[in-house]
């Protein structure tokens, strides 16, 4: 996998470290069915304005994505541009200027024509205050002046759909562009704004494009899994959870009924939130297809790494792990004596319950599971012996 330039070059290191193609994947998927794909996977986690929160699963929705356009897709892991915290400049060169379309992504496509071109996007979008036109948002950009700082949604359909060489273009922005975020609003005292989404004419039959949230709407986390709300859904679509017809293809009309079902209903269980994908483009394209004489590959699981450093942030007392595993005991999930060291009998415990509840089963603790357990614990304590 290539990047602008070496500025990326220690990000590429880390992110396919876990997860290069290895022994655990199977030979079928590690010889790149789709050679000549290319894809460009951003991920815009801290933003350098003070008004921006930043969006904290952005580069873990970006790791996992390339890891699917690897694993799945079956592209060359040199033609994935990966690209985390992307400034104005580095978007613009990445993704095409208005004049001129010799953009990096233009670069790594086939001279012969027939790439399949994928562009994923988390973090924040946002409207024009003046324009009502919906921008990505780079990390070194002004909320307030998304017209001069921003990259242009239209401008990035018009691009990839212009790529003479691009067989297809599929684009996933895990993003809103309602002036909101999951921690607040990006502009301050400012209306939301209703963005409409659409294809410039000329690309429809080439662009289709899956989007996070529609109108108004904002564009959410699923703490408990670690990533966007969007991302985490259409990732399990595209790992063959949105194959409703089970013929080994998950079509773009598929993807969005699946996320219909599950993304809508978890944004309103954890958060009480309206949050409906947006699909513009043709419904029956195909954004996903099994391995020729096999079933999809299961999608990875949390890194456990990645979750024990989580835990460590909680900074949680011996008194609060007491009641963690006091309150997985009350639930059934026997982790020995509760002595707050959660260790051996009490992370097999704790994965058991997290399964149980339908998570990711890590072993080790969110902040939502931690305020949970250590509940249960609590009320286990107040009932009478």
């Amino acid at each position: 996998m290539k990047t602008r330039d070496a500025l990326f070059a220690p990000l590429l290191v880390a992110a396919f470290a876990a997860f290069a193609v290895s022994a655990t994947v199977s030979p079928a998927w590690a010889e790149f069915a789709n050679p000549r794909g290319v894809a460009v996977v951003i991920g815009n986690r801290d933003y350098e304005h003070r008004d921006v929160p930043d969006v904290t699963f952005a580069h873990r929705d970006a790791d996992a994505f390339s890891r699917y356009v690897v694993e799945v897709l079956g592209y060359d892991p040199e033609h994935v541009l990966d690209l985390r915290d992307a400034t104005r400049r580095e978007l613009f060169d990445a993704l095409g200027t208005r004049s001129d379309p010799h953009s990096l992504l233009w670069s790594y496509l086939d001279p012969d024509g027939g790439s399949d071109v994928v562009v994923f996007y988390s973090g924040h979008g946002v409207p024009g205050v003046n324009d009502g036109r919906g921008y990505l948002l780079p990390v070194d950009a002004d909320p307030r002046a998304a017209e001069d700082d921003g990259y242009p949604i239209e401008l990035l359909y018009r691009n990839v759909g212009g790529l003479g060489e691009a067989r297809s273009v599929r684009v996933y922005l895990d993003a809103c562009f309602s002036g909101g975020s999951h921690e607040g609003g990006l502009i301050r005292n400012a209306s939301p704004v209703y963005v409409e989404a659409s294809l410039p004419s000329g690309v429809a039959g080439k662009v289709t494009s899956l989007t996070a949230a529609s109108g108004k709407q904002v564009a959410s986390w699923d703490v408990e899994a670690g990533h966007g709300m969007f991302t985490h859904h259409l990732l399990d679509a595209l790992y063959g959870g949105g194959d409703a017809d089970g013929d080994g293809r998950v079509t773009a009309a598929e993807a969005k009924h699946y996320l219909d079902r599950h993304m809508t209903r978890a944004a309103r269980r954890q958060h009480r939130r309206v949050q409906q994908a947006s699909l513009i483009g043709t419904e029956d394209v195909v954004l996903a297809t099994a391995p020729v004489g096999g079933g999809f590959p299961p999608r990875p699981a949390l890194d456990e790494e990645v979750a024990k450093a989580e835990e460590s942030k909680l900074g949680l007392t011996r008194e609060q792990r007491v009641l963690v595993e006091e309150g997985l005991s009350s639930s059934g999930h026997d982790v020995g004596v509760a002595d707050g060291l959660l260790d051996g009998r009490a992370r097999e415990a704790l994965g058991s319950w997290q399964k149980s509840q339908g998570l990711v089963g890590t072993g080790y603790l969110t902040k939502h599971q931690s305020e949970t357990l250590q509940a249960l614990g609590q009320e286990a304590r107040a009932v009478p012996v």
